[in-house]
């Protein structure tokens, strides 16, 4: 493992630096816990200062929801302990059930929101009379955290998102101009599959960043730029790989090349190696000569002249996707608005349209809500006071990885990080802070721990832990009132926290037991029935809306896929299904009502994919779909070169191409 870096240092002495002054206003404040406080800065700090500001507004909203419902609930139901816990768990089932189904930053509002309401009301249920002074003090204890943060990361050296958004999308357009040109000059499957899974995860990695530029841009519209960016980058990869099935099959010509196609091609993959320095104006003469190719060539079959069409068409979608990536980055970076429209021939997506798993969200969400109520249940029969912790970390643990296909192994993770905090917590309790009486004492005592662990917080594989392990630790040292607790207490709340989290993990085993395998499958399932809808009849703007979720629906499935194992997802290609979607849509969109063996190709793909749908599997399209669309494609090749193109287009979507366009077996 490297050592930090300085940027890293820094971020660690900016943390406890607000963490120290959280903790000194609370005392100078009075509040009841000014841990609390403490706590709460290493829970909303980021390395980025407009993601600790973004999280910590929503986690203000989030306590303070919460807060209010504790509130309520217990002042309503004291007399009855049992129906309380049962409302807590109801309540943490919606609120988890509204986050699951919010992918913006206002959705960690709705977790804290979940969590919130148990963490206040479970310890005030042996003394409901003491309710609003605990939700009160709480609530004032995170507000004071919250801004200590957000002012310091503003402040203090401030590392803003647009400078690494930068570096990401310069990162991603190398990687993509690599796999583009191993995917194009080597024809023959040799493009190696790691260089596209670092691809797609270089797109994937975007989002975060876009998460939080609308608390961190230097003006508007920048976070609608960096949207845009992602978007297109996301379909530059089916149609790379939609060209490089026209190169295939017209590999072999003899006049394949003679019409200028391999020169724009090499022109082409030399602009794009360029990366962020390549010139806009190079993109403007590619895309001019790919106009004049397509006036210019001309074949000795209609089918082949259709092909040729088809791969000259695909290399101006290639060049106009990465020309409008390279406007919107220069705006970006430049911090003025994009000068001249986006050239993508774009179907206006519909970004309102996201993909929602309605079933599995309301699994994820009554699996946390459900071990509330059975541990509440539980710890209210046996009248054990240690228990009420052990509750409140059931629901922190269930909640905090509700969203994940496999929750079991981060909750397994959680009560080892658990472990390490109660240890830390007593070292500091019983040996080091009895013999300390200031302040400073105190300063000094917390800043090797938490400086040498904050440091490691920006590296991704270990910023839930490490976040976790300083938030636990300071909670459970209760600084405000070390000199009176007895290792009995400590012990006590410890192992009431610890069963806790082994009951998390067990209940959490018992009721998530599918994983990721069964979310790539139902996810791909969803995508057929979906592109199923889009080969029948329906207005544009539904049509637009639909191949917008399976878009969105498709890069939540990519990450899954990589780490899928189950043989049923072997004939499950994300990618191609992003050809599929946006093949249907043009299809219907120039095609509509324009002939009835149109009409016959889309019925029959329709039939194709719910017969998918119904084996619970994909199957190879049928012979017939295929000879169909080839007649079609061969019939149109002179009258309508468009509407021919599109058909070669969706039948290399489809599958290997084969006879009667003679064209050689395409990549997948």
């Amino acid at each position: 493992m490297a050592a930090p870096t300085r940027f890293e240092w820094l971020y660690s002495g900016k943390a406890f630096f607000a963490g120290m002054l959280a903790f000194y206003m609370a005392l100078f404040l009075q509040l009841p816990n000014p841990y609390w406080s403490f706590a709460t800065v290493y829970i909303v700090s980021h390395p980025l200062s407009g993601a600790t500001r973004s999280k910590g507004v929503y986690r203000a909203i989030g306590t303070a929801i919460g807060a209010a419902v504790a509130l309520l609930l217990v002042s309503a139901l004291a007399e009855s302990p049992m129906l309380l816990v049962f409302a807590l768990g109801t309540w943490m089932g919606v609120s988890l059930y509204l986050s699951l189904g919010n992918n913006t930053p206002s959705a960690y509002a709705f977790l804290l929101a979940s969590y919130t309401a148990p963490l206040i009301a479970i310890p005030a249920i042996l003394a409901p009379g003491s309710i609003f002074d605990i939700a009160v003090a709480r609530t004032e204890e995170i507000l004071l955290g919250i801004v200590c943060a957000s002012v310091v990361s503003t402040v203090l050296f401030p590392s803003r998102v647009s400078p690494l958004f930068h570096a990401r999308v310069a990162s991603l357009l190398k990687d993509a101009g690599d796999w583009t040109g191993q995917r194009l000059r080597h024809l023959d499957r040799s493009a190696p599959p790691p260089l596209r899974l670092r691809l797609l995860n270089d797109v994937l990695a975007l989002d975060a960043l876009i998460t939080h530029l609308s608390y961190d841009s230097t003006r508007d519209g920048q976070a609608e730029e960096a949207r845009q960016i992602r978007m297109r980058m996301t379909l530059l990869l089916p149609q790379v790989a939609s060209l490089s099935d026209a190169l295939v099959a017209l590999d072999g010509r003899a006049d394949t090349r003679d019409g200028g196609l391999q020169d724009v091609l090499d022109a082409t993959i030399a602009w794009m190696h360029e990366g962020t320095t390549a010139s806009i104006t190079t993109g403007d003469v590619l895309r001019t000569r790919c106009g004049a190719l397509r006036l210019t060539t001309a074949m000795t079959t209609p089918g082949a002249h259709a092909l040729h069409r088809h791969a000259t068409e695909r290399l101006t979608d290639v060049i106009d996707l990465w020309r409008d990536v390279l406007l919107l980055h220069t705006a970006f970076t430049e911090h003025r608005p994009q000068p001249t429209p986006l050239i993508y021939r774009a179907h206006t997506l519909d970004h309102r349209a996201r993909h929602d798993d309605l079933r599995a969200r309301l699994l994820a969400a009554a699996s946390p809500a459900m071990a509330v109520i059975a541990t509440g249940w539980l710890w209210l029969l046996t009248d054990w006071p240690g228990g009420a912790g052990g509750v409140v970390l059931v629901a922190i643990a269930t909640a905090f990885f509700a969203a994940s296909d496999d929750p079991a192994p981060q909750v397994r993770r959680f009560l080892v990080w658990q472990a390490i905090s109660v240890v830390t917590a007593g070292t500091y309790l019983f040996l080091v802070l009895p013999r300390i009486t200031t302040f400073m004492g105190v300063v000094a005592a917390m800043a090797p721990f938490f400086l040498v662990l904050g440091a490691f917080t920006g590296r991704p594989s270990m910023t839930t832990g490490i976040v976790l392990v300083t938030s636990q630790t300071v909670s459970a040292i209760a600084l405000q009132n070390n000199a009176a607790v007895g290792f009995e207490d400590f012990a006590n709340s410890a192992t009431g926290m610890m069963l806790g989290l082994g009951f998390a993990l067990a209940w959490t085993l018992v009721t998530r037991p599918l994983g990721g395998d069964s979310a790539a499958h139902r996810l791909g399932l969803a995508n057929a029935r979906d592109l199923a809808v889009l080969a029948q009849p329906a207005s544009a703007p539904k049509q637009v809306a639909r191949a917008t979720r399976v878009l969105d629906r498709t890069m939540q499935w990519l990450p899954r896929i990589a780490l899928a194992t189950g043989e049923s997802l072997v004939r499950m290609d994300a990618v191609r299904d992003m050809r599929l979607c946006l093949a249907l849509l043009d299809l219907q969109r120039i095609a509509r009502g324009a002939a009835t063996d149109i009409d016959d190709v889309l019925a029959r793909s329709r039939a194709w994919l719910l017969d998918c749908v119904a084996r619970r599997t994909r199957i190879d399209p049928p012979d017939a779909l295929l000879t169909l669309i080839d007649a079609a494609a061969m019939h149109r090749g002179d009258g309508d070169g468009q509407l021919a193109t599109l058909l070669i287009a969706y039948r290399f979507a489809l599958s290997e191409p084969v006879s009667p366009l003679r064209i050689s077996p395409a990549l997948p």
